[in-house]
């Protein structure tokens, strides 16, 4: 139920005029905050912006590609002309390829690349500045589970969203003197119309107990909660923590086989 939580409270969203960035964009207007709603397709952006006003939210469409620095400079500037600066800023907007890698080329992995990495440093590059002055701010990076276990599949797209993961853990660190928040989602699978922007040309190897599918209205209410609740690391699918477990397990070994330091000086 909505409480208002972002009353007062300006939430840009890229990737927001479908699927999981929609669902966002719609409970983060319930609760009150105003929405930009950043898109590469710029009348979907239109649609969504247009029915949040209907209903009484302050919203504003933007239609823009984040792997261009100066079209974010623009969409930061923008935001400050209308809204007066940036409360959160979710950084949502990805796509994705299911292909071996030995099946992919060069194109493939700068495409992928340009938005679901640099497109992303990109946004957060262009809102830092005025989230610093305000000295407060919270971040929101979408990354995924293929950013913390091999994902089979989506090489390019694990590369991605693990470079996300390393990104945003580094940022948190380096922007919390400046009053500003960095979250990570890491988000199993979910009915979005990402899937249909998937070149695919065979299905992942998934393990069946991985395979649950949630509705992205569901998975946004957990992102709101996490954000809200100023989480540095949040995940929508708990029985994802079993691969997750065993990663880490795998890591630590390799630190117990190692020799140990004698605290001699090599130099």
């Amino acid at each position: 139920m909505a409480q208002n939580r972002l009353e007062g409270r300006c939430v840009v969203i890229t990737g927001a005029a479908a699927g999981l960035g929609e669902a966002l964009a719609r409970q983060c207007a319930a609760e009150g905050g105003s929405i930009m709603v950043v898109d590469i397709d710029g009348d979907a952006a239109d649609r969504v912006a247009e029915e949040l006003c209907e209903g009484g939210v302050r919203a504003l469409a933007f239609q823009g590609d984040i792997a261009c620095a100066d079209t974010m400079a623009a969409l930061a500037e923008e935001c400050r002309t209308h809204f007066g600066g940036c409360d959160f800023l979710i950084n949502n907007a990805g796509i994705a390829i299911c292909r071996p890698l030995v099946d992919c080329d060069a194109r493939d992995w700068a495409r992928i690349l340009s938005v679901n990495l640099v497109g992303l440093v990109n946004c957060t590059a262009a809102f830092i500045p005025m989230m610093s002055d305000a000295g407060r701010g919270h971040i929101v990076n979408i990354a995924s589970m293929a950013g913390l276990v091999p994902l089979p599949g989506f090489g390019i797209y694990s590369a991605s969203k693990h470079a996300v993961v390393g990104y945003s853990e580094v940022l948190a660190e380096e922007l919390a003197p400046r009053g500003i928040d960095v979250s990570i989602v890491c988000p199993g699978w979910i009915a979005t119309t990402i899937q249909d922007k998937t070149d695919t040309d065979q299905p992942p190897i998934m393990d069946p107990e991985l395979c649950r599918v949630i509705a992205a209205e569901e998975a946004a209410e957990i992102i709101l909660t996490g954000m809200l609740d100023r989480r540095r690391h949040i995940a929508t699918h708990a029985e994802w923590l079993t691969p997750v477990s065993e990663r880490h397990t795998m890591i630590a070994q390799a630190f117990a086989d190692a020799p140990p330091c004698h605290g001699e000086n090599n130099d």
